[in-house]
């Protein structure tokens, strides 16, 4: 009850400081950048609760929680790219001026053609990455409450839509701001009571050399039917489907493959293995706390995987639209760069504590290998504590996660208006409310088909196709005078182009195991490198130079006087 009026007070919230926006929703200014007026330490909560996904929040400590070690890469990744952003992205992108990173393309190149292109590929990264906070709306609300997958995905894709339409960037940045902190406590009150507790003895060892084991008696709910793979054979309380026969009692499941029927429950003893859904790897505990050992990651090949994730996510945060945008918020290209020092170190602290929580979900949460719900893996935490206190880390755990996903579902939803709205409709404040709603159904409707795809998946795409299409276009766009729009345009196709058909593809189950899984699921370290070479090469030979580079290379890295106002 505690968790689910903890999710509730965290949505109830964000819809009261949503109607602050309302004051100041007038301008095309406001609703895109807040009228270059947000405060660099405001903005910093803003980007920070903004880069705090579902993402990190509910899928890295899933991963970890199934593969152990190797997952530590993504997290290298991310503060990586979160470095080169603030060191030579964030203040020359403000300084140039655009209210969106497809207007910086065309004013960068003087190529008004370009500009609907690079929004197509703005509204693919972003639409990826919605789907991850979706999904993990979906699965929190589904764990608390045990309504049904659709209805967190609805209600949070519904409530997003309605502050955004309501009060735009402003409105937005207002709320994102506190969002953070009950994010970031979502993470450090489990750490650290449960730390505690850890190393004092008071709770089971992680990294032990056996398979996850149930350690007490466990009901497990099967609200979907599901094939699970059986390590020993035990004698369970069960009641509906098993193997196609109805029970309900006492009875015997042998090892090995076991079929079990939506609405089944189970009562699994103390002390077996926990059973694993069909297709997820079962790795004992010395495996999974060593790298790049023998395991199933990205079809049996760790070491691709691992470097891939790094480019990735390195390279992907440096395009991710709704994290890019946010400099454009800050008055100058000085406050920019304050708001990088300031979220930097917000963001690291935040990082540095998220792998533990994937080693406390494997024994907090067996039973979620066994349904296939490894997402929920930070929600359960609080099992490792008895009676209320359990229920009340669930609660602060619970309302971090709403956060997470509402916060950043803003940032995506508004990076996908905006590209709809102002760079392919060159329309107003009226077509961004649209476009806010149309997004936001059509998202709504993926979502409810992604239930079967874990977050981080989503994530590793979304975070592929910006990594070989705007973060190239970015650096070479800020940093190398001889990018043409001929150069730029190939550099998208080519990089962007085919990250999304591998990432497609994966998703929707086309790509085998192997070699092939792995360079089409993660295709980032070889797409990325690709999309470099191509925008060098077509603009090296391309005759048709950029006019009046000196005026754009020196508004973008001249620092401003310090009497200069916002553009």
């Amino acid at each position: 009850m505690i968790p689910t009026l903890a999710v509730l007070a965290v949505t109830a919230l964000t819809l009261g400081l949503g109607t602050v926006g309302l004051r100041f929703a007038r301008t095309t200014s406001n609703f895109f950048v807040a009228s270059r007026s947000v405060h660099p330490v405001w903005n910093a909560f803003a980007v920070s609760g903004e880069a705090m996904s579902a993402a990190s929040y509910l899928g890295l400590p899933a991963l970890i929680m199934v593969f152990g070690v190797d997952l530590l890469w993504a997290l290298l990744g991310w503060t990586v790219g979160f470095l080169m952003l603030s060191l030579f992205m964030a203040a020359p992108v403000r300084r140039f001026g655009s209210y969106t990173i497809p207007e910086f393309i065309e004013g960068r190149l003087d190529a008004p053609q370009l500009r609907p292109v690079v929004a197509v590929m703005v509204i693919v990264v972003t639409w990826f990455f919605l789907l991850a906070q979706l999904k993990g709306a979906g699965v929190v609300v589904q764990e608390l409450i045990g309504t049904p997958y659709w209805v967190g995905v609805v209600a949070v894709g519904l409530l997003v839509a309605l502050n955004l339409s309501s009060g735009g960037m402003r409105g937005i940045t207002f709320v994102q701001g506190f969002q953070f902190f009950f994010i970031f406590l979502g993470i450090l009150v489990p750490f650290v009571v449960v730390s505690v507790l850890w190393f004092n003895g008071e709770t089971e060892p992680v990294i032990v050399d056996d398979h996850p084991r149930f350690v007490e008696d466990m009901t497990v709910e099967y609200r979907e039917a599901i094939v699970i793979e059986v390590a020993e054979s035990a004698t369970v309380q069960a009641s509906g489907t098993i193997d196609r026969t109805p029970v309900d009692g006492q009875v015997r499941i042998d090892a090995g493959t076991v079929e079990i029927g939506a609405g089944s429950t189970i009562i699994w003893p103390e002390g077996i293995a926990a059973p694993f859904a069909q297709g997820l790897e079962r790795l004992d505990g010395r495996t999974w706390s060593e790298p790049l050992g023998d395991k199933d990651l990205s079809g049996g090949h760790p070491l691709y995987f691992s470097l891939a994730m790094l480019v990735a996510n390195a390279f992907g945060i440096m395009g991710m639209p709704h994290i890019v945008v946010r400099f454009y918020t800050n008055p100058t290209g000085r406050e920019a760069r304050r708001t990088s020092i300031w979220f930097m170190a917000m963001i690291i602290p935040y990082y540095a504590m998220l792998p533990l929580l994937g080693a406390f979900a494997r024994v907090a949460g067996p039973d979620l290998f066994g349904i296939d719900s490894v997402d929920s893996a930070t929600v359960v935490i609080g099992r490792l504590l008895d009676g209320t206190s359990g229920e009340l880390i669930t609660a602060v755990v619970s309302a971090g996660a709403a956060a997470a996903f509402l916060s950043t579902s803003s940032g995506l939803l508004i990076a996908m208006a905006g590209a709809v709205s102002h760079d392919i409709m060159s329309a107003g404040v009226p077509q961004f409310r649209r476009a806010v709603w149309a997004g936001a159904v059509l998202s709504i409707g993926a979502g409810l088909l992604v239930q079967s795809i874990n977050i981080s998946s989503l994530i590793g795409w979304s975070s592929s196709i910006a990594a070989s299409s705007i973060c190239p276009l970015l650096v070479l766009g800020i940093w190398w005078p001889r990018l043409t729009a001929r150069g730029a345009l190939s550099l998208v196709v080519v990089g962007g182009g085919l990250a999304t058909i591998a990432s497609a593809a994966t998703m929707f189950g086309l790509v085998g195991g192997g070699w092939s899984r792995a360079l089409l699921g993660t295709p980032a370290l070889w797409s990325v490198p690709l999309a470099f070479a191509t925008g060098v090469i077509v603009s090296l030979r391309d005759r048709n130079q950029v006019r009046d580079l000196g005026h754009k290379f020196a508004l973008m890295h001249l620092p401003e006087r310090p009497a200069e106002t916002a553009s």
